[in-house]
């Protein structure tokens, strides 16, 4: 199990060094799977938080702080709320629920046509924000909420991608604190040297994410975005079917 988040710890954080998001949506269906949902998202939550605030120094000047306050105030507002409710839905089913929800959303946007005025407005994310925050609280992944509001505003990747650390920090730490008063998750206990071995794992990620930046153009950067987001998706719905099983 260890092995697999180490592994999985130095892909994401690569991956979410180049295109901003990414972690949670790889690890947290492997750490359900392994962990339980409840200790599963929390250490998810924790590594993701862990792998932002490496990477918030060095992007600090592509982060559109306009937009972090009117994505994120929602996001950490609505993760209470959706916690609660999660503790009254079958765990199983709101992985399903998330899974086809992302896949319409996703595919609606690539849809729209490239004559279209970019959606990109007050209200556009300010229900970003919300679908990032209840997508994190109830199965970890906030990041397809995110990719939607990308695709449909057309965000530059190096802004998209910086501005989406603190807004991921957030919604990790409210996170954390909704679903352990308001659900009881706690986080796993591992041992020192386990922990040690994650942080050098997220590391190795972001320093290897640092050196590919330049050497990938945008319209591939967000086509990793969007696969990114596809595969939570699918995870998602995934492991909802597994533990309904």
């Amino acid at each position: 199990m260890l092995i697999g988040i180490l592994l999985l710890s130095f892909i994401a954080t690569a991956l979410q060094r180049i295109t901003g998001l990414g972690f949670a949506m790889l690890l947290a269906p492997f750490a359900v799977v392994a962990l339980g949902t409840h200790q599963g998202i929390m250490i998810t939550m924790v590594l993701a938080t862990i792998a932002s605030l490496l990477m918030v120094p060095s992007m600090w000047r592509d982060i559109e702080w306009s937009k972090v306050g009117w994505i994120a105030i929602p996001a950490v507002i609505s993760t209470p709320l959706a916690s609660w409710v999660g503790t009254l839905l079958n765990t199983s089913l709101v992985y399903i629920l998330v899974g086809l929800l992302v896949m319409v959303g996703l595919g609606a946007a690539l849809l729209m046509p490239a004559t279209s005025e970019p959606i990109s407005g007050r209200s556009a994310q300010v229900l970003a924000g919300v679908g990032a925050g209840a997508g994190g609280v109830l199965a970890g992944v906030g990041g397809p909420a995110m990719t939607i509001y990308g695709v449909l505003s057309r965000w530059p990747v190096a802004s998209f991608a910086a501005s989406l650390q603190p807004i991921w920090i957030l919604v990790s730490v409210a996170t954390l604190a909704s679903r352990y008063f308001i659900q009881g998750s706690t986080i796993p206990v591992l041992s020192w040297w386990a922990w040690l071995l994650t942080a050098v794992g997220i590391s190795v990620g972001m320093f290897v994410g640092q050196r590919s930046l330049g050497k990938v153009n945008d319209r591939v950067v967000f086509g990793i975005v969007i696969a990114l987001a596809m595969i939570g998706a699918v995870l998602s719905l995934v492991t909802g079917v597994m533990e309904l099983l």
